[in-house]
């Protein structure tokens, strides 16, 4: 196996304060490199996590920050369960796996999962629009007798029912990738998107201030708007630009499902009514379609673009430089810590108390300078990498 490691300075403001700390934080990661004579998913630890642990409630609990009757943050190491105590079938339902960022989530999962022995069913519902059938999904799954349920949600409180049923009937529930209200979720392996908005605006007022501009127009595509996570985004990106010197001016905020085509047409919409953009800003689809319509329109040499997260369509962009950075929440150790927690939950211990009840890996931020640090399959798996749906357990 290849191992690189990389070191991540932590940001100066650190984890949702909005308050200065004068110190830097090393962190070491390993990003494996799998090659012909590895065995890379018996080897992805340990990587440097943030965790919370004690009695999750949501009466004071807001989106994209951890419940305050948590304790945390805790800075530690994640170190996955060796074995399950027996072959469980784990159901998973996620919004979709058109874009290659789900994809990602899959290959943790499916790579955690046969380190351990465990089956998988897996559902997705094809869209951020479609809860209804998300929640229907969740259904069949329990229908269909699986021990435990990873669940990507669609909506922040629209899968708080079906998750109180589901987990009062003895199947537990960790939640990936998407913060969510849900009062009886089992557990939940995630980073904050507050957290990755904030970053990707605290990137964007530093290159702003070095290229010496004073008054900024901003574009910004958080993504679909009932999902929770796309208006964290927003919330932390505002909040990190009140610390530009200089006049910001978001001249437009449009929301919309992560599809090529719908984020295509919401950056055209908006560059017609608002020709004069420093920087579009958004979901990791429209960084991905807004180099090409910029060049097509003459303003690409004008006009940066920032995402809020990365995806594997964004890696060799910001290689070039068509993006200029993308905060990374690690899609790939989510998804594999989401498999460790449910067995662990399945093997009898408790989360919050036997181990987080809410973890997530490091926030690191891609750029065209820092990128080969982060080599490709370490953040997303193989690049010809094909979603895998059912997963037999090992007998």
């Amino acid at each position: 196996m290849a191992i690189t490691f990389f070191l991540h300075s932590c940001s100066s403001l650190f984890f949702q304060k909005g308050y200065k700390l004068c110190f830097m934080v090393l962190i070491l990661t390993a990003l494996f490199v799998p090659d012909s004579n590895a065995n890379a998913e018996n080897c992805w630890w340990p990587i440097q996590v943030k965790s919370y642990y004690g009695i999750y409630e949501t009466k004071t609990k807001k989106s994209g920050k951890a419940s305050s009757t948590l304790q945390g943050p805790k800075l530690e190491e994640w170190l996955p369960p060796t074995a399950a105590a027996r072959p469980y079938t784990i159901g998973i339902s996620v919004p979709h796996i058109k874009d290659s960022y789900w994809v990602a989530v899959n290959y943790g999962i499916i790579q955690e999962a046969k380190r351990l022995g465990v089956g998988i069913k897996m559902r997705e519902a094809g869209g951020y629009n479609n809860l209804d059938k998300q929640i229907k999904q969740v259904e069949e799954l329990i229908r269909s007798n699986v021990d435990g349920i990873i669940l990507g949600s669609i909506s922040y409180t629209g899968t708080d029912a079906i998750i109180t049923k589901t987990v009062k009937s003895n199947i537990p529930i960790v939640e990936v990738i998407n913060d969510i209200n849900a009062p009886d979720i089992t557990a939940k392996a995630l980073v904050s998107f507050y957290d990755m908005g904030y970053y990707a605006g605290e990137f964007l007022a530093e290159h702003a201030e070095d290229s010496g501009k004073n008054d900024l127009r901003i574009l910004f595509l958080p993504g679909p708007q009932a999902s929770g996570w796309a208006s964290d985004t927003l919330d932390g990106f505002n909040d990190a630009m009140q610390y530009f010197p200089g006049r910001v001016d978001i001249v437009a905020v449009k929301w919309g499902d992560t599809g090529r085509n719908k984020q295509s047409e919401l950056i055209r919409n908006a560059m017609k009514d608002n020709p004069d953009i420093d920087y579009i800003v958004g979901n990791a689809v429209a960084a991905e379609v807004a180099p090409e319509i910029l060049k097509e329109s003459g303003k690409d040499k004008k006009t940066a673009v920032v995402s809020t997260y990365i995806i594997p369509a964004l890696y060799d962009k910001i290689k070039t430089g068509k993006v200029i950075a993308a905060p990374s929440d690690l899609t790939v150790f989510q998804g594999r810590m989401a498999v460790d927690m449910l067995v662990r939950i399945l093997n009898g211990k408790k989360a919050g108390t036997d181990f987080p009840f809410r973890s997530g890996p490091f926030i690191p931020t891609i750029t065209p300078e820092n990128i080969k640090s982060y080599p490709y399959e370490g953040l997303f798996g193989p690049r010809d990498y094909k979603p895998v749906f059912k997963l037999e357990p090992k007998k």
